[in-house]
Parts: C-alpha cells; structure tokens; sequence
C-alpha cells in the first residue's frame, strides 16, 4: 500500500488516516553526496504503513533528529517500536485512551477497560527519560528509596511504588499508571530510548512487543516483521538489533515503609540489587586487630538498634597480616560497652584499592591513615575521614584494658558524629517504624 500523497483537502475520506510524518532520508536530515538532501516530503501515513530504520550507523545528528521525530509521533497518538536495554517495547501516549486502547491490544491476558474518563483496573508502566522527574512525581523521600534510585536507575529494573497517586503523577489518564496498585515505572539506560522519552511531551506508557514481533524481546526476528508491523499499527519501528540483556528488568517494590522487596528478578539478581543499594562503610588502622575492628562491631551494634539500612561495616588495615583475630581486650572493652557479640571470629585484611573505590565512606584512625589510603586510591579523597574530628586516635595495644575502653568510648562518639553527619542514621523523636513484611528489607 503506498502512501497518499494528497493532503486530506485534496483527497478527503480516500484512506482511513494515520500520523502526519516525514518520507525519505531528508526526514532525518541525512547528507546525501555531500550536499542535503532535497526536502522531506510530508504525507499523511495510512494506518497499517509501518515504516523501519536501522539505528546502527546513524550519525549523532541522525540519531536526535529520529528521537525527536519518534516522539512527536507518541504525542500524536502514534505507537512506535524501540529498543531498551532488556527488552523491545511498544511506546503510547498514556494521555490519550485511543493509542492506549491500541497498545493495550497487545496484551489480551491483561484486563483493562479503557476510556476517555480513565483506565481499569491494572494500569501501564510510565516510561521516562528522567529519573529526578520520577522521584518528584512519586514524592520518594525514604533514605533506601533515595539510595534505589541513585543507584539503579536509569538501568534495567521496574520499580513498584507503593503509596496514594490519586491525581495523575506525569499528566497520564486517570488510572493509566495507577489503578490503586503500586505505580509502576522505568527509567531505561539505553541513551537511544531515554532520548525518545525525554523528548515526548506526553506521558509515555511502554508494553513488551508482541511475540509475532519478538520471540523473545531480544531482536526483531518475527518471520514477516513488515506485515506483522503493519498489522499492529506501528508508525514506525527502530531496530537496533540484539539488546543489551535481552530480558526482562527486573522488579523492585519500593514499600510505603521506607523499605523495599525484590519482586521478581530479571535482567538484575537479587543479589545484584542488594549489592547496588547497600551502603558500604570502611573503617582502617594499621592492622585491623584492634581499632578498625572495633569501629566495625560498633557501627553494626549501632546500626542495628537504630534500624538503619541497608548499610554494611567493615574494616583493613594498611599493614595488616592476614587472618589474624581482634584483641581479647578489645573483645572486652566492646562488650563493657554492651556492644553485641560479632556473628563471626574477626580476621584480619590487608587494605586493597578496591576496597575504597567500593566504600561509600572510608572512616580512617589517624590522619596517617587516611594518607596512606589516599595513596592507593587517590580519586577517592572526597569519601576518606578521619573518623574523630578532633584528631588522630592512638592504637590502644599493650596499653591495658582500661586504654582499650577509652578507645572503645572515643570511637563510639566519633561513628555517631560522622553517621550523623552522612545521616547514615535518622534522628531523634522519628516516628516507631512497623514491622517489616516478610521479604522486605530497609
């Protein structure tokens, strides 16, 4: 079927009319024989003319001016076909019922009634191309969340927002991203899908591509992709053959606690997730037999109490030998303290480069220490302390018990200090938190 090429004045009623786009390399600015190429012809694309383009080879300008014009086709009420990271998906503007009444023919086995008044009663999932944008939008304000959205997006995982959107968080339909369920979203990182979202000026709601399409939502490797594409009413369809993880994201609930639950895993581990969103303290001396392990026992003990998370202590030394246990007398000073017992015999490391570069704050003894890390890793300058501000603190060794309690005290006071400061922990007069789900982690 070839397009019409007379506007609807000439040619009024003649073909059942899609989106208004732009015909030939001239569309995206394309330089032909070292000069532009001649003009763009504009037509009105019949429903069903779906129209494909390789991304691979596209120069940087080719490549924004085909986001913007994917885009203005979402806002048109289009459905346009692109890759992320995980999986191929089918892109619609989530104001408009009639191109989410066309995506959500796509996915027969999920139930949803679509209208002019709003959608029923499971919803889609926001896409967007800014993550500041989102975490306004759904009011995230929890430490863990915080440190979610630093740290996994933009990337491969759905995240689950628990909470109240009753008014529309991005100018989407009633109900289209939240139908009294978690609100749904993702923040792809594939630059290519972020730019498209970034350029829409409508709300973009995103669905896996059907199977005829993409067995797997790996690779466009349906038998007939043309007609398949013209079929569903693609405008316009952008390969850019195998994607990154070739699967799905993975889903992460953000729960109304503050904490969070790995739903489903994916593209991501939960392990992977877990290890994203912690937060690492590292604590150094000289060789992690009596200081830094005591700074890791107490940062725990108060950690624990106060239910923060998900943040993990630890400790090295810059000279230590390795595997080598904590002082009895420091065993002792911690326990005076009321310090809980460590869940494993301490043994001591050597500090490494990597290490620090994977600590998000490095607490050092004296200010030797804190040269002495720096000199391994220094990019890392702006995360290494000394942990008592008011200067070094002395290694207790073969000074007696009652050295070993005054350190104990003095590195107490300094962990409060600085947690306080990172607001590792909240602060006084904070409301009692409920119990957690099981699952859920904070």
């Amino acid at each position: 079927m070839k397009p019409d090429r007379l506007g609807a004045a000439e040619n009024p009623g003649a073909l059942t009319k899609g989106p208004l786009i732009l015909f030939g390399r001239g569309a995206y600015g394309f330089q032909e024989q070292g000069r532009a190429s001649p003009e763009p012809v504009g037509v009105w694309l019949p429903l069903g003319v779906a129209e494909i383009v390789q991304l691979s080879g596209l120069k940087a300008k080719e490549r924004e001016a085909l986001a913007a014009r994917a885009a203005a086709l979402i806002d048109q009420g289009a459905l346009v076909l692109f890759p992320t990271e995980t999986v191929y998906g089918l892109a619609a503007s989530a104001s408009q019922p009639d191109a989410l009444g066309k995506l959500a023919a796509f996915a027969p086995g999920v139930k949803r009634t679509i209208s002019a008044k709003g959608v029923g009663p499971n919803g889609f999932t926001w896409h967007s191309g800014d993550v500041e944008a989102v975490k306004r939008a759904a009011g995230v304000r929890a430490a863990t969340h915080e440190r979610i959205f630093s740290k996994l997006l933009p990337g491969p995982v759905r995240l689950l927002i628990e909470g109240s959107f009753e008014k529309p968080v991005a100018g989407e339909i009633c109900g289209a991203f939240w139908a009294g369920g978690p609100l749904s979203v993702r923040v792809p990182s594939h630059a290519f899908a972020r730019e498209v979202l970034s350029r829409a000026r409508t709300p973009v709601a995103m669905d896996r591509v059907p199977s005829a399409i993409s067995s797997s939502g790996k690779l466009l490797d349906g038998a007939d992709l043309k007609l398949n594409l013209d079929a569903a009413g693609v405008a316009l369809c952008i390969d850019d053959g195998a994607t990154e993880y070739g699967g799905v994201s993975s889903a992460v609930r953000l729960t109304r606690a503050g904490g969070y639950a790995v739903e489903s895993e994916g593209a991501l581990s939960a392990r992977e997730i877990d290890d994203a969103v912690v937060t690492r303290v590292l604590f150094v001396c000289s060789g992690n037999t009596c200081r830094s392990p005591m700074a890791e026992r107490i940062a725990r003990d108060v950690l624990e109490r106060s239910r923060s998370g998900p943040i993990r202590a630890e400790s090295a030394g810059t000279s230590a030998s390795e595997g080598e246990p904590a002082t009895r007398e420091g065993d002792e000073a911690l326990s005076e303290l009321g310090v809980q017992p460590a869940a494993t015999r301490h043994r001591s490391r050597g500090l490494t480069r990597e290490m620090v570069r994977s600590a998000d704050y490095v607490f050092t003894m004296t200010r030797g220490h804190r040269e002495a890390v720096l000199a391994i890793s220094p990019e890392s300058a702006d995360k290494v302390k000394v942990l008592d501000s008011a200067g070094d603190i002395p290694d207790p060794i073969g000074s007696g018990l009652e050295a070993y309690r005054k350190t104990a005290e003095r590195i107490r006071a300094g962990i409060l200090q600085r947690f306080a400061e990172a607001k590792l922990v909240p602060g006084e007069g904070g409301k009692k938190q409920r119990v957690r789900a099981a699952g859920e982690k904070s």
